[in-house]
């Protein structure tokens, strides 16, 4: 009886013992569970968080790409009409001179209209052959092909003209220069640090002349109209520092007058000699006279 009641026991201990086992293998199994659970939590709300931080990120791309998309074109844009408004103003003269060339074959001819507004209505009509031509440029309302009947009818701003002589003498003798010997005795009068003119005044007339390298120069004024001749002669100064005439052969003159008509192209002229020839541009202001003579290709 006593063994049988010690194997009892045993039995009854063993059963309380893994009790206690099975309880705490089930407690440690639903920590694990609930850890597990909080980590595959937290890394969907980690994996949320960076995938909402990615969008974003991929929407501020898109949009500043979208931005500097925009900007770019708007860029191109304004470049490429900038561009092509340029182009539209150098290719008509060009044009038309290209049509002057098949007409008169290989010449000198201003390559700048000398215009200050564009709109791409220069137009040209000329006469002549290639030894004597003289050309007329006007501002119509349309572009027109070269000597179209209707610019006939448009008041010319400036002209171009060469002239072929039997020698070069000749040539010479046909340049209305002024020796710098000529002025001697004369009132000085400073136009800048560098550029000294002479004063001549009489019979209601008044001019200042001077000379540079092959260059005589007259600038026309009035002491009846009360035009004073200086401060044309100091501005046609200033232009000569910028740009650049053609080289006589042995003269050239240029004649400028204050009170020049807008409609008068023979009040602002510019001539000088290339062997027998002698090329004129004239102008209705000096400053498209200036340009133009300047451009002589």
């Amino acid at each position: 009886m006593r063994h049988k009641k010690l194997a009892g026991l045993a039995v009854g201990l063993l059963l309380v013992v893994g009790s206690l086992s099975g309880c705490n293998s089930n407690k440690q199994s639903q920590s694990q569970h609930s850890s597990s659970s909080k980590i595959s939590n937290a890394s969907k709300m980690d994996m949320q968080n960076s995938s909402s931080s990615s969008s974003s990120s991929n929407q501020s791309s898109q949009s500043n790409a979208q931005a500097s998309s925009i900007n770019n074109q708007a860029g191109a844009n304004s470049n490429s009409s900038s561009s092509n408004q340029s182009t539209t103003n150098s290719s008509r003269i060009d044009s038309l001179n290209h049509d002057l060339t098949q007409k008169l074959g290989n010449v000198k001819l201003p390559t700048n209209d000398g215009l200050t507004t564009h709109n791409g209505k220069l137009n040209i009509r000329y006469s002549g052959k290639q030894a004597n031509y003289q050309i007329l440029y006007s501002v119509g309302n349309q572009a027109l092909d070269l000597n179209a009947t209707q610019t006939a009818k448009q008041p010319p701003y400036a002209s171009f003209q060469k002239k072929t002589y039997g020698s070069t003498s000749a040539a010479a003798g046909a340049i209305d220069y002024t020796k710098p010997s000529q002025n001697k005795g004369l009132p000085k009068v400073k136009l800048s640090n560098k550029v000294t003119g002479y004063e001549n005044a009489g019979g209601g007339q008044h001019y200042l002349l001077w000379n540079e390298d092959n260059w005589s120069l007259a600038v026309h004024g009035s002491v009846v109209n009360h035009t004073d001749p200086k401060p044309t002669a100091v501005q046609t100064v200033k232009l000569l520092e910028s740009y650049k005439l053609p080289v006589p052969n042995s003269y050239g003159a240029i004649q400028f007058n204050v009170h020049a008509a807008k409609d008068h192209l023979r009040d602002q002229s510019i001539s000088w000699q290339d062997g027998q020839t002698v090329y004129t541009l004239k102008g209705t202001d000096i400053n498209t006279a200036i340009t133009m003579a300047a451009s002589v290709k």
